[in-house]
């Protein structure tokens, strides 16, 4: 089993912004929510240890970081254009700076670094609505459908997206 840092969800969505820009396939906030998702699933899938440092919501087009879909709401459908900017002071005015980037030295290893980038690089060429249907083909979202309209869902836990990943044949799974 190979060891490496667990993500912050900032970090893993600035790569796949930052990515996606550079292999021209800039992404929206729909399609970032479920490439994180797809990849925190596979990740346990293959380590049985999360990616990313964070709890996904169960949303009306599946699954959703709300500290992400927040700092990039404001983008609407449109492809996102920036990385997140963070700042140190409560208001926001001084002392702005990028956010980190996954990177090999961030993820403490060469080889789970190339297969989280291959597995971002192939869901960037994946439709934002067949991420959308896929994830809503799982019964881990299927089972809350009801209380998603209302608001009400649990969030995922890193133990269910683990089960709903076994014995599925994504094409990005890690091998």
């Amino acid at each position: 089993m190979s060891e490496f840092n667990i993500q912050e969800p900032i970090s893993v969505a600035n790569f796949i912004v930052d990515y996606g820009k550079k292999i021209n396939k800039p992404v929206s906030n729909l399609q970032l929510q479920k490439i994180m998702y797809f990849v925190q699933g596979a990740f346990l899938d293959k380590y049985h240890q999360p990616i990313i440092d964070g709890q996904f919501s169960r949303w009306q087009y599946g699954p959703v970081l709300r500290e992400i879909y927040t700092l990039f709401k404001y983008n609407g459908s449109s492809p996102i254009s920036n990385v997140a900017i963070i700042s140190d002071d409560i208001f926001k005015l001084f002392d702005k700076k990028q956010a980190q980037i996954v990177s090999e030295n961030s993820l403490g290893n060469s080889d789970v670094f190339r297969k989280f980038q291959n597995i971002v690089s192939q869901l960037l060429k994946t439709e934002p609505w067949e991420l959308v249907n896929l994830s809503h083909d799982q019964e881990i979202w299927a089972q809350y459908e009801n209380e998603i309209k209302t608001h009400t869902a649990p969030d995922y836990t890193n133990d269910e997206i683990e089960d709903a990943f076994k014995n599925v044949k994504y094409p990005w799974r890690i091998q």
